[in-house]
């Protein structure tokens, strides 16, 4: 009596397996999903490397803004904005 339980519980576990397999058209698909993916990487990986060789020519050639001139360029910037808020709030003002 137990052999026949054994059959029958095998012959289920296969039929559930073979049910679980992927199709040609599955994999197919999975396959151009995942050569996307890596044709995605690599672009990506390719601009990281030329941004990255950019920046060490300017390195190289001195063109690469100081640690000085950067925070200078970001003062400037917020007093430009500060400006131009002034600006706004006193149009407003003048509006009412």
């Amino acid at each position: 009596m137990q052999k026949p339980f054994t059959y029958a519980l095998l012959l289920a576990a296969m039929l559930g397996l073979a049910a679980c397999e992927k199709t040609p058209e599955d994999k197919v698909e999975s396959a151009k999903e995942s050569a996307a993916e890596a044709m995605e990487s690599m672009g990506d990986a390719v601009e990281e490397t030329g941004e990255a060789i950019e920046q060490k020519a300017d390195e190289v050639m001195g063109n690469e803004p100081t640690t000085g001139e950067k925070i200078q360029d970001a003062a400037d910037d917020a007093a430009d904005g500060m400006e131009d808020a002034g600006d706004e709030l006193k149009d407003a003002v003048d509006g009412q």
